[in-house]
């Protein structure tokens, strides 16, 4: 039995990162623990207590350990959400390019990272995982573990839901994804893009999740995004394991993107 943690990163040092850890389990992948933010999933914090409004003074060694001991076997893949290279990071990468020139006329073009965003974060989750055993995989022909990939969930959920454009489930997007509704009718909208995605996600993996946001602040409902889409990390995570995720970009750095079929051999894609 293997863990695959998610981690769907802020670029930034004020903001939270979600996590979530899976289990490859005897039966069907489970999910172990999801919070919006390091701390939360240190403590196990319950979803009704979740807000996210503080940036974790948690570290990757941190949560590394709290998984190892909630959870019943190694960690082979670590799948983040945000810029890594083996190179430091100053503008746009080829694979930034690579996913953007395919994925772009559908919604899902990437962030620029720059040396400033996520700049000295990234070196900093890289180093740490890299000390603790995680290599960064950049080509289909090192699928050793364990492996830390780079990720992209807009781009994992065209695959995950069969859509033909990105998926309006994001909270600041709101109001330019549905002009004509009022404040609430935007959230429940957006709620049920939610729902859509967990129930396509425990089609793979299971979760035992349920939102509930009714009542809730801005941050409580900001809090589930970050949980789905550090879930949707370690689905990729798990297309990977399974040889169904290619890589864009080159050896310096690659976004691994979920495909539909088996890719066993399959090039690097430029």
């Amino acid at each position: 039995m293997s863990l695959v943690l998610g981690i769907d990163a802020a670029w930034s040092e004020k903001n939270p990162s979600g996590v979530a850890l899976v289990s490859t389990g005897t039966d069907r992948p489970r999910l172990i623990r999801a919070a919006p933010s390091f701390e939360d999933f240190v403590l196990g914090t319950a979803p009704d207590a979740w807000c996210g409004k503080h940036a974790s003074r948690a570290s990757l060694p941190d949560i590394l350990r709290t998984a190892k001991e909630i959870g019943d076997g190694a960690i082979t893949v670590v799948a983040v959400d945000m810029p890594l290279a083996h190179t430091p990071i100053s503008a746009r990468r080829r694979c930034d390019n690579a996913v953007s020139e395919a994925f772009g006329a559908r919604g899902c073009s990437t962030h620029s990272p720059t040396e400033q965003r996520p700049g000295k974060l990234s070196e900093m989750f890289h180093r740490q995982a890299k000390a603790a055993g995680f290599a960064l995989k950049t080509s289909a022909s090192g699928m050793d573990v364990p492996a830390l990939l780079e990720v992209y969930p807009h781009v994992a959920l065209l695959t995950l839901c069969s859509a033909e454009r990105r998926l309006p489930y994001k909270l600041s997007r709101r109001s330019k994804n549905f002009p004509d509704r009022d404040h609430a009718s935007r959230l429940e909208v957006v709620r049920a893009e939610w729902n859509k995605i967990l129930a396509r996600l425990n089609r793979h993996i299971d979760l035992h999740l349920e939102i509930d946001c009714t009542g809730k602040t801005l941050r409580h409902w900001k809090a589930w995004e970050d949980v789905i889409d550090a879930v949707v990390c370690c689905w990729v995570g798990l297309e990977w394991l399974a040889g169904r995720a290619k890589p864009y970009g080159d050896d310096r750095a690659a976004i691994w993107v979920p495909a539909t079929s088996p890719l066993d051999g399959i090039a690097d894609v430029a």
